[in-house]
């Protein structure tokens, strides 16, 4: 506690302004804050198509602001709060590794402050209230079937993808439950700017269509009250500490391959107004991530990156077989970063046992092709293992930059799916479904038609070709609207918004003896 109330006074927070859940976790009210002028860098991570063990981002970004405040510099790491659905699933904790960790891991893994109950919560009181008015003789007039809100959990659950609920004994409708890091609530509380932009957001939400195909918005449920209510304190960042005591804020945390990929605009701003440096990152490879961040997250132009961070190790680029490849895995994702014009660096993000006539190839393709690069060993020896890279990026953030975006905003929704899918995943060609085809001409009819797009696609492959499937074209499935969120989805290639678990789990290795939680990942 005497940590963390050391870190916030260094920070000019005031007493007034934050709370404590526990000895080592805190909640800040944000609000007296905003009103400072922005004076810190922003530096984003990202990185390259990942093993399925991930590739160290979040490791590298507590390794970097370590290494920061390391050489006296004022950083602030700002992350993605956990779903439980990856902690007991496959992938595993979000809280970093080794001598890169934000603490208390178990806390933050699991429960936290409430954030997510209160998010799953607040969006299941909608789906709910929405099958109430069905059952009191529908005085909205709701289509059971044309119902766009979907209810949520913060587990991985196959067996919820589809069901068939029971609203009257006349009235039944398919519903399919999504993970809550995939959720509507959870991508509209981590775009929302404040509360007042919050329940702008939440009043103006599509939940479904009428019988006559008119749309039908949650302020007519008149529960936005309630919904504010639940998330009266999940507005809050959440502040913690690395084991290295670099002050962090953890807040929201949508999925990348279903949902926009990094933690809340209002923890990033926070950061950006107590600190000189600011450390985000961008869920899976730049393809998904990265891609978001800086078509969707940054939709107003107001959070370009100074700097972005690309994390490789070596174990990935094998796994894409780079190495005999002349480094085209590597390539793709510099160039979606080199696109924009941006700022960038190359942390190789090091693994005990690296071959050293591996690294040192590495080393010499970069040099050779002018990318700036250097190690990152935080893993093994914390902040000092993240020296070098903390004063490469302090020396890129000078850098000055244009920034080029990519994508328009009157671009039509067909060319924005065309700009990505050609210049991030390297597809000259893509197929529609008839229903997406449908639903892309009724949106682009619509108030919605120049929203960004957030695009939903596998994380495990650049071009979204998981199987390797020969004479392979990317199907766009499905196109839904999030006017809540300010963004229409596009799923591609049938992927799930509700994960299941491996057939072995993390939830077979968790445990709690002798009054600690053992097994997390």
């Amino acid at each position: 506690m005497e940590k963390i109330i050391e870190q916030l006074e260094k920070l000019n927070i005031k007493k007034e302004d934050y709370e404590f859940y526990g000895k080592n976790i805190a909640k800040i009210n944000y609000k007296n804050y905003m009103n400072k002028t922005r004076s810190g860098k922003l530096i984003l991570m990202t990185s390259i198509n990942p093993t399925p063990a991930g590739e160290g981002k979040t490791t590298t970004a507590i390794g970097l602001a370590d290494g920061l405040n390391y050489i006296g510099k004022k950083a602030i790491l700002a992350l993605r709060e956990p779903s439980l659905g990856p902690v007991f699933g496959r992938k595993g904790t979000a809280t970093g590794g080794g001598e890169s960790e934000v603490t208390p891991v178990d806390k933050i893994n699991l429960h936290f402050t409430g954030d997510i109950h209160a998010i799953s919560t607040a969006n299941n009181l909608i789906a709910a209230s929405i099958d109430n008015v069905i059952y009191w003789k529908n005085e909205l007039n709701i289509d059971p079937n044309k119902i766009v809100w979907k209810r949520c959990m913060d587990l991985n659950d196959r067996s919820l993808r589809q069901i068939e609920i029971k609203i009257t004994k006349d009235i039944s409708r398919k519903e399919e439950f999504t993970i809550t890091a995939a959720s509507n609530m959870m991508t509209i509380l981590s775009l929302a700017k404040d509360e007042e932009d919050l329940r702008l957001r939440l009043e103006n939400s599509l939940i479904a269509y009428d019988k006559q195909g008119k749309e039908i918005y949650l302020k007519s449920l008149n529960i936005t009250g309630a919904v504010m209510a639940l998330l009266v304190e999940a507005i809050k960042p959440n502040f913690v500490l690395t084991k290295y005591n670099s002050p962090t804020l953890v807040h929201c945390g949508p999925f990348a391959n279903i949902a926009t990929g990094t933690n809340s605009i209002i923890s990033t701003q926070l950061a950006l107004r107590l600190g000189d440096y600011t450390i985000v990152e961008s869920g899976f490879g730049s393809d998904l991530g990265f891609e978001k961040y800086i078509n969707v997250i940054n939709q107003q132009n107001d959070l370009i990156p100074d700097c972005v961070v690309m994390v490789v190790t070596l174990r990935a680029l094998n796994l894409h077989n780079d190495f005999d490849l002349n480094f085209d895995h590597l390539e793709k994702h510099l160039k979606h970063v080199s696109q924009y014009q941006l700022n960038m660096v190359v942390a190789i993000n090091y693994i005990d046992g690296d071959s050293e006539k591996q690294l040192q190839q590495l080393q010499q393709w970069l040099t050779q092709n002018g990318y700036q690069w250097e190690m990152n060993e935080a893993y093994i020896k914390g902040a000092s293992g993240a020296q070098k890279l903390a004063q490469k990026v302090v020396e890129v953030c000078q850098n000055s930059f244009e920034f080029k975006p990519l994508i328009e905003v009157n671009d039509s929704i067909k060319d924005k799916i065309t700009k990505i899918t050609k210049n991030f995943y390297y597809l000259d060609q893509v197929n529609y479904s008839k229903e997406a085809q449908i639903q892309i001409e009724q949106i682009s009819k619509s108030q919605y038609k120049d929203l960004p797009l957030c695009m939903v696609k596998s994380h495990s492959a650049l071009d979204g070709n998981e199987k390797n499937l020969e004479n392979y074209i990317m199907n766009i499935e499905e196109v839904r609207i999030n006017s809540g969120a300010r963004f229409i989805l596009v799923f591609t290639n049938n992927v799930m918004s509700m994960p299941g678990l491996a057939k072995y789990s993390n939830a077979n290795d968790i445990d709690f003896i002798e009054g600690k939680i053992t097994g997390l990942k």
